[in-house]
């Protein structure tokens, strides 16, 4: 039977997973440069091996609320099509392996709210939602906004 390995994070108590074929890394929260004018879900840019890479509070684009820093704070970098982009999160907790007939797609009804969701995993006392960080990021509507500051925060860094 065929698997797919998640990267398990929680957003405002709740459970959600990425698949490992977007994530590029797992990191603590370092320095993060704010920028002006932004969107309040971008935290602003973190440099992550010399790459600039927005940081997108996925609490504040789930739950309209601010992620609170603590010692279990990450950055789970995932790489779409579009851009690379560092997703705050509560915390990352574990690597699942779980059964590809295991995640559930959504119904009509609620893949209407949120296409970012692409199924749901229901385990054991468990109910994980699988995020495809490609629809996450390019549904912001920002994102062209965000992408342009990035061009000129690396023009100004290359100069």
């Amino acid at each position: 039977m065929e698997s797919k390995k998640l990267v398990i994070f929680q957003a405002n108590l709740e459970e959600y997973g990425v698949s490992v074929e977007y994530v590029v890394s797992i990191e603590k929260l370092d320095k993060v440069t704010p920028i002006p004018d932004m969107p309040n879900y971008m935290k602003g840019l973190m440099k992550v091996r010399d790459e600039l890479i927005p940081v997108l509070d996925t609490r504040q684009i789930l739950f309209h609320d601010q992620t609170e820093l603590t010692d279990k704070s990450r950055v789970i970098v995932v790489q779409t099509t579009e851009v690379s982009a560092a997703l705050l999160v509560e915390d990352a907790k574990e690597i699942l392996d779980v059964q590809k007939d295991t995640i559930k797609p959504l119904s009509l009804i609620a893949a209407n709210g949120s296409n970012y969701i692409s199924g749901m995993v229901n385990l054991d006392k468990r109910l994980i939602a699988v995020i495809d960080p490609g629809k996450l990021v390019n549904g912001l509507l920002e994102i062209g906004d965000i992408k342009e500051e990035m061009q000129k925060q690396l023009a100004e860094v290359s100069e």
